[in-house]
């Protein structure tokens, strides 16, 4: 297949043996030397797999606040397109985490957790932050639970994986992912989408773009989804859970004032209704409460035997409503750009679960509600010139308000719930970071950039805890209330970024990083853990990173990397009472080496393959594990876990798999395209567990296979079938140790379904 003709083999020889040559030298030039030669034996490539080779594309990104192709960005960003988001059966931040590796995402009902490198957080409570920063349209999304919805009118994504604080700001020294929507265009155009699917899915989406006038336009969007549950109730008069109900709007216009100054302008709201089971055991993990106290169990993944009358306590049910709005304004003078936005969101979420997990109510319903206000606004001031040196310059301000409520009521023998504490406050977060960055070319090779970013964020929370009597918003003293509590802290960094690039002449860069991050300090509340402020999450970053066209049809992007934090923040149900806070590690390390790879085999065929090897580990960390009352107290009918406080030195970072890949295949002919992609996850750990009775806070090594085929009717209208976890791979969503039980989470089954889409 791949037999040169004679001048096509003396050809590669001849490249080949000077390729050698140039190698094997040593001196002040030898750095030019290996370029050079690392430049010939690319261009033999093409010669050794022959001359017809089909060509790759050119990817243009955003990731450091200017335009620039993907092989010329000193940066480690994976970068997804409408297209590629379409065939991997890509629609929402689920899928992204499986097409990318090193990042995972859970959710149960409206509360997510996504972790990038093993840095993250699994809670969206007030007075924590995650450290994976989410953007959309480079709006900061403060409130985890504004991840779970579904995307529509996206252009592409770009996952950027380790510290971002220079350029992007707040809690994002695990990364940033940036969703980026298709701009406001002059043309008349759009597309509708519809589908349905098992589990009574179906779902619709639909995007417009009209120009009004010659120089302002108006594009909106809507899609809702909805779906039955995955699990069912064994238990009489109990509910079902992960039904969805999903419903996302948005509408932008865009004037052109003149030719140099425009305005942008948008709303968007929408909310999600996911009955997902925050509590109820979805199979027996050893000895429960339940059992010992009369319970029903199951060991059916997708049963439950929960008696939980939360929905009878909350009849909206877990819900998330999310509204914002937005005006930027962009203006263009002789020698350089002003951006300047300012945006306004409101987020309400509600979420409630059976609390201890068994058919026995014996601690019954936990509801929790979040009301957020939060305002944010920035300039950023940028050059355009085309010399040697190029600058930005800017600052951010971001506002937050959290009013929030806890509520626990107490089972009775036969049923029904008793009124039996509640916690509520309000916690208050205001900061602005101050940033620059220059880019200087000291050659034709050589570039350098040199940046930071100072911040300044204070946290204020108030909150009160107190046996009450909950009943139509209205809280009944029954014992004395416990006396108000109030904190407050401010904290402030500077962290600065130093980039040096190699510019291949052949094209194609190899760079390296120094760069420090840092996340603020929080508080455990409202989950009753209120306590001392958390301290801030540090780190120091080197990066070393080479991308290039290794030849017309291959293409590399690839990183080696070094975290050292201090203070990383650690979420986990610590006191082994299932309550969830979270807690500093006094030192870990992170190491890795990541890469991605694109070949365009031939005009019909392209795979990209992707993967991740990661040394992430616990240098000085002083916690708790859960151990298994039997084996505490060698008595083989105790119930429960207790805890043993050990050193999880060498202990790998909770949610960090040490080896995860991601492999693609496209094939394209004429008016079919089909398209199969395995995404590849090593085993992590929920949790600590140590000689455990289940292993079940272990997440074995899961492999999951969607894929989907779509066939053009005609140039507007297409039909596709997809199917997602093809394999029916059982795997866990979440998992949570309680004191005398465990809270199992699991993922979604196989799904399949059906798409019509007609553009215009």
């Amino acid at each position: 297949m791949f037999e040169n003709s004679a001048p096509q083999k003396l050809m590669l020889e001849r490249l080949r043996a000077v390729a050698a040559r140039r190698a094997n030298t040593t001196g002040p030039n030898s750095l030019k030397k290996i370029a050079c030669a690392l430049t010939l034996m690319a261009l033999a490539a093409p010669i050794a797999f022959g001359q017809s080779q089909p060509v790759l594309e050119e990817v243009i990104i955003t990731s450091q606040k200017k335009q620039e192709s993907l092989l010329d960005a000193a940066i480690d960003v994976s970068v997804f397109s409408a297209e590629d988001l379409e065939k991997y059966a890509v629609t929402d931040m689920s899928g992204v985490a499986l097409v990318t590796p090193g990042l995972t995402f859970q959710n149960t009902g409206v509360w997510a957790q996504i972790y990038l490198r093993g840095v993250g957080t699994r809670v969206s409570q007030a007075g924590l932050d995650t450290g994976v920063a989410v953007y959309v349209d480079d709006r900061y999304v403060g409130r985890q639970s504004g991840l779970m919805f579904g995307m529509t009118d996206v252009n592409r994504i770009e996952v950027l994986k380790g510290p971002q604080g220079v350029l992007f700001g707040r809690n994002s020294t695990g990364g940033a992912i940036r969703v980026i929507s298709n701009p406001v265009s002059d043309e008349l155009e759009g597309d509708i989408t519809v589908g349905a699917g098992d589990y009574s899915y179906r779902h619709a989406r639909g995007t417009i773009n009209v120009p009004i006038t010659d120089n302002f336009a108006i594009r909106a969007s809507a899609q809702q989804r909805k779906r039955d549950g995955f699990k069912e109730n064994i238990i009489d008069g109990g509910y079902d859970y992960d039904d969805l109900d999903e419903l996302v709007t948005r509408i932008r216009a865009r004037w052109d004032v003149t030719d140099n100054l425009s305005l942008e302008m948008g709303h968007m709201f929408a909310s999600i209704k996911d009955l997902a089971n925050m509590g109820a055991v979805s199979a027996d993990s050893g000895i429960a409460r339940g059992i010992a106290l009369g319970g029903i169990t199951t060991t059916d993944r997708f049963k439950i035997a929960s008696s939980s009358t939360g929905p009878d306590a909350n009849p909206e049910g877990p819900k998330h409503h999310m509204y914002s709005s937005s005006l930027k304004l962009n203006a263009s003078l002789s020698s350089f750009d002003i951006s300047a936005y300012v945006t306004d969101a409101a987020n309400n979420e509600r979420r409630w679960g059976d609390y201890d997990g068994n058919s026995f109510n014996d601690i019954e319903v936990v509801m929790i509600e979040n009301q957020s206000e939060e305002t944010s606004a920035g300039i950023e001031i940028s050059s355009n010139g085309t010399g040697p040196l190029s600058w930005i310059v800017g600052m951010n301000y971001f506002d937050q308000e959290v009013n929030y409520d806890f509520d626990l009521r107490v089972g009775v023998l036969g049923g029904g719930n008793v009124p039996a504490s509640t916690g509520w406050g309000t916690y208050w977060l205001d900061t602005y970071g101050i940033f620059a960055s220059v880019d200087y070319e000291l050659s034709d090779a050589w570039t350098i950039s040199v940046g930071g970013r100072y911040t300044n964020e204070e946290k204020e929370i108030y909150w009160r805890e107190s046996s009450t009597e909950y009943a139509q918003n209205e809280r009944i003293t029954l014992a004395a209330a416990l006396l108000p509590n109030r904190d407050g802290k401010e904290w402030n960094s500077f962290d600065p970024k130093v980039t040096l690039t190699y510019n291949f002449p052949s094209g194609g860069i190899a760079y390296a990083t120094y760069s420090t991050g840092f996340k603020s300090g929080g508080y455990n509340a409202p989950t009753r853990q209120g306590g001392e402020a958390l301290d801030p999450e540090e780190l120091d970053m080197i990066e070393l990173g080479y991308k290039a066209d290794l030849t017309n049809n291959l293409r590399l992007t690839s990183s080696i990397f070094f975290y050292d934090y201090t203070g990383l923040q650690v979420t986990r149900a610590a006191k082994g009472t299932g309550t969830v806070t979270t807690e500093n590690a006094a030192d870990s390390s992170v190491k890795g080496i990541d890469f991605d790879v694109t070949w365009v085999a031939t005009d019909n065929l392209t795979v990209r393959f992707g993967g991740e090897f990661l040394d992430a580990e616990y240098e000085d960390y002083e916690t708790g594990g859960r151990v298994a009352n039997t084996i505490l107290t060698g008595d083989p009918t105790a119930v429960g876990y207790g805890l043993e406080f050990f050193n999880a030195e060498g202990h790998p970072l909770l949610r960090a798999a040490d080896m995860s890949f991601f492999v693609a295949g496209n094939y394209e002919n004429g008016p079919l395209s089909v398209n199969l992609n395995y995404s590849w996850t090593d085993e992590y750990y929920f949790d600590f567990v140590l000689n455990p009775a289940s292993d079940s806070l272990r997440q074995k090594a899961t492999g999951i296979l969607n894929g989907r085929v779509t066939y053009a009717l005609n140039d507007d209208l297409s039909v596709s079938l997809w199917g997602k976890n093809l394999t029916d791979e059982i795997y866990l969503n979440d998992s949570v140790m309680a004191a005398t039980n465990q809270r199992i989470n699991y993922a979604h089954p196989r799904t399949w379904g059906a798409d019509i889409s007609y553009r215009f």
